[in-house]
């Protein structure tokens, strides 16, 4: 089977994927350094596809790898598709799906939108847990070691990016795709994936879930990679 390349959020950093990743085969949680100007999204592509090409053993057929992509790294795909041969196919998990040619910021609720630009500071976005009235990483991730590996590697994300246009690429749409549900929040969007076409799984627990239930945001990766790529 295809390698899992599990990729955090513009917004996030890699713990949060390092306990799904560790009950999956030759799986990594993707640390690509947050995203760096003034090549936004193609920097970002680079440097995973890097990190899962150095993955690669000898073993015949173990080049082929698989993004799941958390949350606002949905963004991502068309750059990395555009950048990797090697890339069989694409998940994303409890995530924003491509939206070339416009701006995260212009992509995002107005509500949301609006949210952002008041928690901006010199030009960087407060980390993640602070964008809400009320900080949800202890109601999400009860765990104290956990929730403290979370928040220790929250990036303060350039503003910038939030502005900068994703690239208007469609290489994406020709590699195989599927959607994993964590939350609430992206009933819609995972409505849009199984209206495509693509392969679907639901797990009512929350945006956080990989790191809460491993297990179980692992089965499910593993079912849609099987679905996607077979015989990758």
């Amino acid at each position: 089977m295809a390698r899992l390349i599990l990729i955090p959020s513009p917004f996030t950093g890699p713990s949060g994927w390092r306990a799904t990743a560790e009950r999956l085969p030759d799986a990594a949680a993707a640390d690509y350094g947050g995203v760096q100007s003034p090549d936004w999204y193609e920097g970002v592509a680079r440097r995973v596809a890097v990190q899962a090409t150095n993955r690669a053993t000898s073993r015949a057929g173990d080049a082929p790898w698989i993004a799941v992509l958390h949350s606002g790294a949905g963004g991502f795909a068309p750059a990395l598709a555009r950048q990797s041969p090697d890339l069989a196919g694409l998940i994303f998990a409890d995530a924003i799906l491509p939206h070339p040619g416009v701006s995260v910021i212009d992509n995002a609720p107005p509500e949301l939108a609006h949210r952002l630009r008041e928690r901006t500071e010199a030009g960087r976005l407060r980390p993640w847990n602070e964008w809400f009235d009320a900080d949800p990483s202890a109601r999400l991730i009860p765990d104290p070691a956990a929730r403290a590996a979370f928040v220790a590697d929250l990036p303060r994300t350039p503003f910038a990016f939030l502005e900068a246009p994703a690239p208007e690429a469609s290489e994406w749409e020709a590699l195989p795709r599927a959607y994993l549900q964590l939350s609430r929040a992206y009933d819609d969007t995972a409505a849009r994936a199984e209206a495509l076409g693509w392969p679907v799984r639901r797990e009512r627990l929350h945006h956080l879930a990989m790191i809460t239930h491993p297990d179980r945001v692992a089965a499910r990766l593993l079912e849609l990679a099987a679905a996607i790529a077979p015989d990758a």
